[in-house]
């Protein structure tokens, strides 16, 4: 988002027009847009300064150029070459507030291009001055270290206390899976109401638990389960009778054989808490991880699909793995994509 304050007038010629760029992301929100901003104009106050424009990420991650939109319009704004750019200097916060990149080198880039662009970036709350010498080129080089590896100790403590609260009992999924809801919880464990999709918890001392949904998504599980376990139905099977009788799956959408899978793999259906199945580190690409990895809690929630039902359900994944197994060894050439259905 950018803002942009109004024409100047003639009393203004001698002043210097900056920008100023502010930044809260969604993990570490110790400093507000609002402080940003009021620390940025007291250093452009004491200084002859009047900032002309704002660039304001909210609630946006630093680790990565990537979704920032305003700090990419700020970018562009400075690199189209334009005659009638209405600032010669971009103030931010600190370091930090600019990029947390793991390649320390990615926010160091960016703030070349600026200057390559005739456009200065200084940091208002640091205890350096910016006067291009080599010493402080060297304090910005150690702080943008800084902030990367501030990044990392804090992936690590959210996922040392995420790991705590799942063990709990605590849900901490976005949404809840097909037949199951988001209860939302106070610190005493009093159930406060139900967390619609899109919706959020408002406290910090709140928690969220799953419990069963609504009655038609619950009889819709427990048939899955049946038909697949008991039946021995094939998932697709079990995805085209109820596209037959016109039961919409998850979201509204049609029924396919991998949201099925989905369903009879999923543990919170007997009320088991299993947390980083898959993770996503520091903005890298997705990870299936181990299952020694993974956090589970038994029981902590009301599951709505009996043990043994569950049971036989992975039993019959099992014997389909070890059947793929054969018919590979028998018929190498055998390819996944002439199957009808995946095994697991």
């Amino acid at each position: 988002m950018s803002a942009t304050v109004g024409p100047n007038n003639s009393s203004n010629r001698n002043v210097v027009h900056v920008a100023e760029y502010i930044r809260m992301s969604k993990e570490h929100q110790r400093y507000s847009l609002e402080n940003q901003s009021a620390a940025i104009r007291a250093y452009a106050d004491e200084r002859g300064m009047r900032v002309v424009k704002t660039y304001a990420d909210a609630g946006k991650s630093g680790r990565t150029f990537d979704g920032r939109e305003a700090l990419q319009q700020l970018i562009t704004d400075v690199t189209a070459g334009e005659s009638e750019l209405e600032f010669s200097v971009v103030l931010v916060y600190d370091v930090s507030r600019w990029g947390r990149s793991q390649d320390a080198d990615e926010s160091a880039y960016y703030e070349f291009a600026c200057r390559r662009a005739g456009i200065r970036v200084l940091y208002c709350a640091e205890p350096f001055e910016d006067d291009s010498s080599p010493m402080s080129a060297l304090i910005k080089s150690i702080k943008r270290t800084m902030a990367s590896e501030f990044g990392r100790e804090l992936s690590v403590r959210v996922f040392t206390g995420q790991s705590r609260l799942v063990e709990k009992g605590y849900w901490q999924g976005a949404e809840a899976a097909y037949g199951l809801q988001r209860m939302l919880v106070n610190e005493r464990g009093e159930r406060k109401g139900v967390l619609h999709p899109g919706e959020r918890k408002s406290l910090r001392e709140d928690r969220t638990v799953l419990v069963p949904g609504p009655a038609l998504e619950v009889a819709v599980v427990m048939r899955i389960f049946r038909h697949f376990a008991l039946l021995k139905h094939s998932m697709n099977r079990i995805a085209a009778d109820l596209n037959a009788e016109g039961i919409p799956g998850p979201g509204g959408r049609p029924w396919k054989p991998k949201r099925i899978r989905a369903i009879l793999r999923n543990e919170a259906y007997i009320g088991n808490n299993v947390y980083n199945r898959r993770s996503r580190k520091l903005r890298s690409r997705i990870v299936i991880n181990p299952e020694t990895t993974w956090v589970r809690s038994k029981g902590a929630f009301a599951g709505i699909v009996d043990p043994e039902v569950f049971a036989e359900a992975q039993s019959v994944f099992a014997a389909r793995r070890r059947m793929a197994r054969v018919l590979a060894t028998k018929d190498p050439t055998r390819s996944p994509e002439r199957r009808t259905e995946r095994p697991d």
